[in-house]
């Protein structure tokens, strides 16, 4: 019985330590993102866009429905994707690894973005 548990304990354990999110650290953000497209997932206003990050510290979005690009700001900074904003300035964001391409933004503590489908270039899908 005492070895039924601890298998058990073992086991859920393990699970737990697998489905934990890793979070990036700038090199790996700077790896990420650097001269890549992806899909964006505004989590509060429950929106899709397309992000690219250039090596020049240019961030551009695409967003849909207005068939327009705008031209941003990205940098890494404290092992955080920080990006500039024309309304509200600028936000810093945890990156943290979900498994399958899929990585989760987190302000404040807040999950805010659902980013995927990083592909090499700039290569909106209009």
């Amino acid at each position: 019985m005492i070895r039924k548990i601890v298998c058990i304990s073992i086991l859920i354990s393990s699970v737990g330590i697998a489905n934990a999110a890793e979070t990036l650290s700038g090199d790996e953000i700077k790896t990420l993102f650097t001269n890549k497209t992806f899909d964006i997932h505004n989590v509060a206003k429950d929106k899709n866009l397309q992000g690219y990050d250039n090596d020049e510290g240019e961030h551009y979005v695409y967003i849909p429905w207005k068939d327009k690009v705008s031209e941003r700001r990205w940098w890494v900074e404290d092992g955080k994707h920080c990006t500039s904003h024309p309304k509200r300035g600028d936000n810093c964001k945890v990156m943290k690894s979900m498994g399958d391409g899929v990585y989760h933004g987190y302000s404040n503590g807040e999950h805010t973005h659902t980013l995927s489908n990083f592909r090499q270039g700039k290569d909106f899908n209009k």
